[in-house]
């Protein structure tokens, strides 16, 4: 289970998801001396997370787009396979999407939705 919304006002997201992406990433500085040695400083450590939908209709859409613009740092939950919830503030980031015609209905495609750790 995936919920993302504000804090205490969390929706639940996993209709339609295919993958979920999760990656660290570091915040750091660097910089050379005057000897040329490389020194790095690792600020520090946040997560980036990927949400790849299949094929959504247009309410789910509309979700997501609803969640995009509400433009505040937003609570994500995810229930691990243990049964443990982990929770992160994190910012939307604009996603890009297409659409087809399949039966006489419309539907949205190439939804790839990336979270940022704040």
């Amino acid at each position: 289970m995936i919920k993302l919304g504000r804090k205490n006002q969390e929706e639940e997201l996993n209709k339609g998801i295919i993958t979920l992406g999760e990656e660290d990433i570091e915040i750091s500085r660097e910089d050379r001396t005057a000897s040329g040695r490389l020194v790095r400083d690792i600020i520090a450590i946040k997560k980036r997370f990927s949400l790849s939908y299949g094929v959504l209709e247009g309410e789910d859409l509309e979700q997501l787009s609803r969640l995009y613009n509400l433009q505040v740092p937003l609570n994500l939950i995810i229930e691990r396979e243990s049964g443990s919830n982990d929770s992160y503030e994190v910012v939307f980031r604009p996603f890009a999407r297409s659409n087809f015609l399949r039966t006489g209905e419309w539907y949205w495609r190439g939804i790839s939705v990336t979270l940022e750790e704040v």
